[in-house]
């Protein structure tokens, strides 16, 4: 095993990781964070914690409220302690606080893989882990006071899973594990993972000491039931409603957070394979070295906190959330962890995880790259700024005129709070303004807390005095660690024949197989060829033409491609009055065509449900003589859907399709592609359904990739297993003979 003892190598190259990350996240909240509490604080901080203090009515069972599936005692506390000790409801000061503890949690983890580790590999993964704590992908962590449970959380998280495994069982240290894994379970719903996977650990690797399990298991039943108890609690709208609705929905959710931060398709597969690998190194392994167990463990925590977030995020947004990729990171870093172990321990499989390593990192760093440059933090940072000059332009507002005016604007609102009214009854309490910024309050007198806000920020300001003694510090932590000799490492990873193997990799390439089929056109991974299939197939109307027959300044036939969809190429199969943007008002017509079939199926987008607008098809008799009109009932689509229509009674007949457009706003458009002859209703329901489930085909590509990339691995270690049997066959032929 490794050697435990500290040494000034130790401090300071757990001191220079941690100084360096605080230095990283005090410039982002420098730059980016606002000085106005938003969101969720008005109620989690001020309205349960911060006002009953005020009042004299706080209790600390006040502590323990749910919030939608989480438990914040953490946050809370550190909310009330700021105000009752340090006078400031400040976010700045706040996020200086959780700076601290962002960089304390990098210190500590890289300090432990120091001590495990030879000095090439703790190196690497100390700048991938600095990389990770650093960049501005976790923005919303950075400049949101809010988010302090996150930096404990992942403390907590780190401390229970290293010491579940490195300690005694009924040691003293074993129990503060057992109670930091209590702790975490008051941060996020989803920590009960902690535990959960430390038993999974124990019993996939045999890891010795009796009833090492229980304890974590117990953990993990109470964290579970306390998810069920927030979650029975939690309003029926708002986040409530973002889980994921259906199967299909929930696996592109989940293995896009599997990939996290790659976007590659198949990215789930090529960041966790290292784990996985490892992991099947490790089965009943009882002789296993901890430091494998704990990055098994880890990895299978940062992998529960994919699926916690695509089964209850996954239904508003299938992508990357800043927030939480804090927490993703600790699977990225297992795996990473685990990588170095393979390669460490497999001398024939060298050459292959070398490419598999090359690949993981090509995977991380360009998604690293993307979500700390662009994405959301690209925007984000564009209007930071801006944001919180809203924010403290309304509060300041009220607080001098008690104008709400500002407050309850729609543009403030979804920037602040929700419900303005939650803010002004904040804002009233007495003594509250005296815990806000200076910055904030209207003229006044001095409050108690202004030279805690003001250290805090010159302390921000000295960012770049940090980030340069961080350096100075970690260079000599590196020097003085190559100068060390005699330091124990944990032995190479023991690769012993498994059975288990090829079976094991053969079932989870079977689901990613069938998992396949959950999607209509399976076999089809070209997003174009299904688009045109559902919105074009054999069949449908051809030379369709559109014209304009009201008086406008517009060409009069320039109508194809008029929708506000993307990308270009589907936009053009639609004819509309998105022309140049909604500001067209007026009607237009199709060319007629036949009705050969009992019912048509009309592909449409924008707004015909909208007052003013209609999308209607008139039909005629072969004189041109009308016969009648039928309406689109709606509703208005988000992209687009599928209008049936019954045309049983006009067999024979013909019609055109006419666009009546009368706004000039944000909702004044529609489009139409092409009518599709059907035979019954079925057909509009069947497209409406495939159409919904393209929001998810992200999932479906990437089961796809992952099931061939399976398969092939799949197939070289059941070779390799076949060989190894063959040579051992041969071998006991011929001592027998």
């Amino acid at each position: 095993m490794y050697s435990s003892k500290s040494s000034p190598a130790g401090w300071l190259w757990t001191g220079g990781v941690a100084l360096a990350v605080f230095a990283a996240r005090c410039r982002e909240v420098q730059l980016y964070a606002g000085d106005v509490p938003y969101l969720d604080q008005w109620w989690v901080e001020a309205h349960q914690i911060i006002v009953p203090w005020l009042q004299g009515k706080l209790s600390w069972t006040d502590f323990f409220q749910t919030h939608h599936e989480h438990i914040p005692v953490w946050t809370r506390l550190l909310a009330w302690l700021e105000a009752a000790l340090l006078g400031r409801w400040d976010p700045p000061l706040q996020c200086t606080l959780n700076a601290a503890l962002f960089g304390l949690a990098a210190g500590v983890w890289t300090g432990w893989l120091r001590r495990v580790l030879p000095l090439l590999p703790a190196l690497g993964l100390t700048a991938l882990t600095v990389a990770l704590a650093a960049l501005p992908h976790g923005w919303e962590n950075s400049t949101w006071g809010f988010q302090s449970l996150v930096p404990i959380a992942l403390m907590m998280v780190i401390w229970h899973v290293r010491g579940s495994f490195e300690q005694e069982v009924n040691s003293p240290k074993w129990w503060l594990a057992q109670v930091a894994g209590v702790g975490a379970l008051f941060t996020f719903g989803s920590m009960w993972a902690a535990p959960v996977a430390v038993v999974i650990t124990v019993f996939w690797t045999s890891a010795p000491g009796r009833w090492r399990w229980l304890s974590p298991a117990l953990l993990g039943a109470i964290g579970l039931v306390l998810l069920l108890v927030a979650r029975a609690h939690q309003p029926p709208t708002g986040a409530f409603t973002q889980s994921a609705g259906s199967l299909q929905q929930f696996l592109a959710a989940f293995l896009l957070q599997l990939g996290w931060p790659s976007q590659w398709p198949g990215g789930a597969i090529l960041m966790y394979l290292p784990a996985l690998l490892l992991a099947l190194q490790l089965r009943r392994n009882a002789a296993a070295e901890n430091v494998d167990r704990i990055a098994l463990a880890l990895a299978i925590f940062g992998a529960t906190q994919a699926v916690a977030f695509a089964y209850g995020r996954g239904g508003g947004y299938i992508g990357f959330v800043s927030r939480y990729g804090d927490l993703l990171s600790l699977g990225v870093m297992a795996n990473a962890f685990a990588l170095w172990r393979l390669v460490h321990g497999r001398r024939s499989w060298r050459p292959a995880l070398v490419l598999l390593s090359l690949g993981w990192l090509g995977a991380f760093t360009t998604g690293l790259q993307w979500i700390s440059t662009r994405a959301h933090t690209e925007f984000f940072h564009g209007h930071a700024d801006s944001w919180a000059a809203l924010r403290r332009d309304a509060v300041k507002q009220y607080l001098t005129t008690r104008d709400s005016s500002g407050i309850s604007s729609e543009a403030v609102r979804a920037i602040l709070y929700p419900d303005p009214s939650g803010v002004t009854s904040v804002l009233d309490e007495p003594g509250l303004r005296d815990l806000l910024p200076v910055s904030v309050r209207p003229d006044g007198p001095r409050a108690r807390g202004d030279l805690v806000s003001a250290v805090a920020l010159y302390v921000r300001v000295l960012w770049p005095t940090f980030l340069a003694t961080a350096a100075i510090l970690f260079l000599a932590g590196v020097g003085f660690t190559a100068a060390e000799r005699g330091a124990a490492r944990p032995a190479s990873p023991e690769f012993s024949p498994d059975r288990w193997r090829v079976p094991v990799l053969g079932g989870l390439t079977a689901l990613a197989g069938l998992g396949v089929f959950l999607w209509p056109m399976p076999l089809e991974f070209h997003g174009e060829k299904r688009w045109s299939h559902m919105l074009t197939p054999p069949g449908v109307v051809t030379g369709l033409g559109f014209l304009i027959t009201t008086p406008t300044t517009y060409q009069v036939d320039n109508l194809t491609g008029g929708a506000s969809l993307w990308p270009e190429n589907f936009r053009n199969i639609f004819y509309g009055t998105h022309i140049d943007g909604p500001g067209f008002k007026g009607r237009a017509q199709s060319s007629l065509f036949p009705l050969n079939s009992p019912w048509l199926v009309i592909p449409y987008a924008g707004f015909p449900a909208s007052r003013g607008n209609s999308l209607r098809l008139q039909i005629e008799d072969k004189a041109g003589l009308p016969l009648g009109e039928l309406s689109c009932p709606g509703p208005n689509p988000v992209e687009i859907d599928f209008w049936s229509v019954d045309v049983r009674a006009y067999a024979g007949q013909q019609a055109r399709l006419v666009f009546y457009d009368g706004r000039d706003d944000g909702e004044g458009w529609l489009a139409a592609a092409p009518p599709q002859p059907a035979q019954d209703a079925e057909l509009g329901a069947r497209l409406h359904r495939a159409w919904a489930l393209e929001r998810t085909t992200r999932g479906h590509d990437n089961l796809g990739v992952i099931f061939v990339f399976l398969f092939i691995l799949t197939s070289l270690l059941a070779i390799a297993v076949l060989r190894q049997t063959r040579e051992i066959n041969n071998r006991t032929a011929a001592v027998r003979q």
